[in-house]
């Protein structure tokens, strides 16, 4: 009888054990998701706080500010100065019959001309910069300035995207002349370009370059659609010289956005200089037909 109530308990304490186990898993689900709810409770109040806070500060601004509205609007590009117009409408709150009105853009300044209440001012801005504006109400020999925020970038509303991919098969080579002041460098792989359009403008001819010292020792046609070109190529290097690979891409006004892919340099022992090669990965160089540089991101890396 003993042997036969032993087998029993051991299956009823498995039992009870399975039981425990499936209690605690519950446990631990009703303990995460409580935990869940806490922190959406969280995240829902901070996001609430913030807002408050928000909505205070743009109150406290408005309140400060000399305006009660402003708007802008740009105008049409002109390719002969790479400038767009911009205009700015402002309603100050309070006028005066001698109250003046003076809009300062990007380093130039214009009067106002005013109608009712309202003024109105235009001036051109370069679409390689940042539309800095800010406007200057005098009246009574008293001048206010308020900033007027613009979040406009013309170069990107104006010029298309234009991006190079260098596949390489096995990087850049480079083997030095063995008792002689050079060596031979090579690189292969796939290059290709994809170009993102903009009203009126987009790419109307691409081509792969190779220069040393600012010299073009090679050059292919590229196709700027997104079809691969295989590139090969193998430049022999004097001691102090640097080569450049750079895809070059030519838009619709003339303009060629140059894309580096490589720079390579040999100091006076011609042994590679090593160490800013990746700084020059992907940049992206603005030129007029005449290849003066009218952008590049960081100027000290390309002139």
């Amino acid at each position: 009888m003993k042997k036969n109530i032993v087998p029993i308990i051991i299956s009823i304490l498995i039992l009870l054990q399975v039981v425990t186990l499936v209690r605690i898993g519950g446990l631990q689900d009703e303990l995460q998701n409580t935990r869940n709810q806490l922190m959406d409770m969280t995240s829902a109040q901070s996001s609430q706080i913030n807002s408050i806070y928000a909505n205070i500060d743009s109150m406290l601004k408005r309140q400060a500010s000399i305006i009660d509205s402003y708007d802008y609007a740009l105008g049409t590009f002109d390719r002969d100065s790479l400038t767009v117009p911009v205009t700015f409408n402002i309603s100050p709150k309070e006028t005066k019959a001698e109250t003046l009105a003076t809009l300062y853009v990007s380093g130039q300044s214009t009067e106002m001309a005013r109608s009712g209440t309202s003024f109105s001012g235009t001036l051109p801005v370069n679409i390689f910069d940042t539309i800095d504006a800010k406007v200057v109400i005098a009246d009574d020999g008293t001048e206010r300035t308020e900033k007027l925020e613009v979040w406009e970038d013309l170069r990107a509303r104006v010029l298309p995207a234009v991006q190079a991919r260098f596949e390489r098969e096995s990087g850049t080579i480079y083997r030095k002349t063995p008792a002689e002041s050079s060596g031979e460098y090579r690189s292969k792989g796939n290059l290709s370009m994809v170009v993102t359009p903009v009203q009126n403008n987009t790419i109307e001819k691409a081509r792969f370059v190779v220069d040393v010292d600012g010299s073009i020792v090679s050059e292919k046609a590229l196709n700027s659609g997104g079809l691969g070109t295989e590139i090969d190529e193998k430049i022999t290097l004097s001691a102090g010289q640097t080569l450049t690979l750079s895809a070059l891409a030519t838009d619709s006004f003339g303009l060629i956005h140059k894309v580096i892919l490589d720079k390579f340099t040999l100091d006076e022992h011609a042994e590679p200089v090593r160490g800013d090669e990746w700084m020059w990965m992907g940049e992206v160089i603005i030129m007029d037909n005449e290849g003066k540089i009218l952008y590049a991101p960081q100027y000290d890396k390309v002139n």
